[in-house]
């Protein structure tokens, strides 16, 4: 069942990115937050975490069905026999429409951080990007809930000035947050951030953090002619000044 699947996904994902102009590559960031680009996809494991969710739930559901085809054989053989293949069909079909919705949604997350900020992009039929500057991020928290520390994975949250404790966390971008979601890197992305953020602050609000200073910083450098040009003045003046 999972190969064919995987083998309806790939024609679904084949007809949305050719007629429908669902983008299949990494986010294009605007002109002012150009400069060394870093993009990826959440985790593979992410996909897996999804999954277990969905699997966990339809678990529920089957033993319902199950419950409900078991009482209707013990009152009803017959009708129990006539409603075997739509319950089979309950519990079959929802794996087929999961794998392609899951891995749609994988898909379709981008993530990319630059010099300048950090940007998000989602969605199929509506496609949602957000961006937040660099020089404008106050707080990078990472959590986990007990399956994602089971898988290694994590969400790492980064907020701006005015972004509400209250706000959904299930949402990938609400207002002056942007949640990234299923990172096996999580600690590695803070860090990265973190760097930024200071390099961002340390040269100036906004403005790209250079890793050397520029030559107009630099200590001058004198050539031996300009320093045998200072002693002869220091000689001319010690000599005016003891005659």
């Amino acid at each position: 069942m999972e190969k064919s699947a995987e083998w309806i996904y790939r024609g679904i994902w084949r007809v949305l990115v050719e007629w429908f102009r669902v983008p299949d590559q990494p986010p294009v960031l605007p002109s002012a937050m150009q400069g060394e680009l870093r993009v990826f996809h959440p985790s593979r494991r992410f996909l897996t975490y999804l999954k277990v969710v969905f699997w966990l739930a339809l678990a529920l559901v089957d033993a319902v069905i199950l419950a409900g085809w078991m009482l209707l054989y013990w009152g009803s053989p017959v009708w129990a026999w006539i409603l075997t293949l739509p319950a089979l069909t309950l519990a079959i079909v929802p794996d087929i429409i999961a794998y392609i919705a899951l891995h749609l949604m994988y898909d379709t997350i981008w993530y990319a951080v630059s010099e300048r900020g950090v940007h998000l992009r989602r969605g199929i039929w509506v496609i949602t990007e957000h961006t937040i500057s660099i020089a404008n991020i106050q707080n990078v928290s990472i959590t986990r809930d007990p399956l994602e520390q089971i898988l290694g994975i994590a969400t790492l949250v980064v907020e701006t000035a005015g972004a509400s404790a209250a706000e959904d966390a299930n949402s990938l971008s609400v207002g002056n947050r942007v949640i990234m979601i299923g990172l096996d890197n999580a600690n590695e992305i803070r860090e990265l951030l973190m760097f930024k953020i200071g390099a961002s602050r340390s040269s100036g609000l906004g403005d790209p953090f250079e890793g050397r200073p520029s030559k107009s910083r630099q200590t001058a450098q004198w050539s031996a002619a300009d320093l045998a040009l200072l002693r002869d003045i220091r000689d001319e003046v010690a000599a005016g000044y003891l005659a």
